[in-house]
This record gives C-alpha cells, sequence and structure tokens, in this order.
C-alpha cells in the first residue's frame, strides 16, 4: 500500500475528531470531511493527458477555504507564494540537479514546507491553510511544468499525499505542543502570583 502515512494519520485525526472534540457542528464537519478524504484517496478523475486525485482537488478546495478566512489576505497570499515556489523548486531541482540532494527529497519537502508553515502561520487554521494550499497549488505547478513533456502524468500522487499527511500531523503536534506550554506557563504565572500576595 503506497499511502501508509495518508491513510494511518488521517484515520488517527478522524479519532481524535470524532471522539477528542466537543461536540458542535465544526466537530462533524471536521469529521465528515477527514472521512471524505479517506474514501477518495484512490479515486482518480481523468482531465486532457493528465489524471487528478479526487482527495487532491478536494485538498485544493479546504486549502481556499481556509485562505478564504485568513484575516491578513496578502501576507497569507505572498506566503502561499513563496511556500508554492519552495514546493514546486525543490521538486524540479531534483530532477535537473539530483547530485546535491544527500537527503530524499520527501523529508526536505517536509521539512522545508512543515517548517515554513510553522514560522509564516499564526494559528492552526493559518498554518495550515498554508501547508494545504501551498503543497497543492505546488504539485498543480510541478506536475505542468512536466506536462509539457510528458504524457499522462498523474496530479496528486502517493507521495504528495503521504508528504501532506506528515506535514498535517507536525503542524498538528507543535500547535498541540504550543497550546499545552502556554497552558502550563499560565498556571506558574498564577501559583508565582498566589505565593507573592
Amino acid at each position: 500500500m503506497e499511502n501508509v502515512f495518508y491513510y494511518w494519520i488521517l484515520w488517527g485525526a478522524w479519532i481524535v475528531a470524532a471522539f477528542f472534540l466537543q461536540k458542535s457542528i465544526r466537530r462533524t464537519l471536521i469529521s465528515v470531511v477527514i472521512l471524505a478524504f479517506i474514501a477518495f484517496g484512490e479515486l482518480f478523475v481523468e482531465v486532457s493527458s493528465f489524471s487528478i486525485r479526487v482527495s487532491f482537488i478536494m485538498a485544493l478546495c479546504v486549502g481556499y477555504y481556509l485562505a478564504a478566512g485568513s484575516m491578513r489576505k496578502v501576507y497569507h497570499f505572498f506566503s502561499v507564494m513563496t511556500l508554492t515556489s519552495a514546493y514546486a523548486g525543490i521538486h524540479l531541482f531534483e530532477i535537473f540537479d539530483p547530485v546535491w540532494f544527500m537527503v530524499d527529497r520527501f523529508f526536505v519537502i517536509i521539512g522545508v514546507i512543515s517548517i515554513l508553515a510553522l514560522y509564516l502561520g499564526k494559528s492552526m487554521r493559518e498554518r495550515l491553510g498554508l501547508l494545504i494550499l501551498s503543497m497543492s497549488q505546488g504539485e498543480l505547478v510541478f506536475w505542468v511544468i512536466l506536462g509539457k513533456f510528458h504524457d499522462g502524468l498523474t496530479i496528486g500522487t502517493a507521495d504528495y499525499l503521504n508528504m501532506a499527511a506528515i506535514g498535517f500531523f507536525i503542524l498538528c503536534t507543535w500547535t498541540y505542543i504550543e497550546q499545552v506550554t502556554a497552558s502550563l506557563n499560565q498556571q506558574v504565572q498564577k501559583s508565582a502570583r498566589g505565593k507573592q500576595a
């Protein structure tokens, strides 16, 4: 099975969404979207000479939805364009000059895009929007460029799904650690103030 990381991480995310988030419409919507990503992971649509994965199209739509909700639209636009260029650039650089890569491009892309999304985004929503939209647009740009030289290409490859899922996991884990650290810091501050009084 090519998409091992993709399916494991999404099943884990669905379990967290279904059983650990507070009951609300938001929780239901998140659970349904995650299940749709799992269900449509292996469906393809033929467009011109390309085969496009349905979950890729869904990721693009979710990314645009998250970007539309951003309060800092110009900043978000330039951040997404930067990360999109990084994603497509690393792929193209690996094709044209593979000698420079000591580490597999899979890990390079995950590391670069995840770190930049964490740095550029302030909230979980912004970070996810940056990650999903930039990886999706970068994948599209990369395959459209290669489409000029080859036919029958797949947009939304198994590598893309795995990288997006691992990036999603990194962002969620890091944001959770930030929240726990901030909560512990508040508790320490409260107890320090209580002792001073």
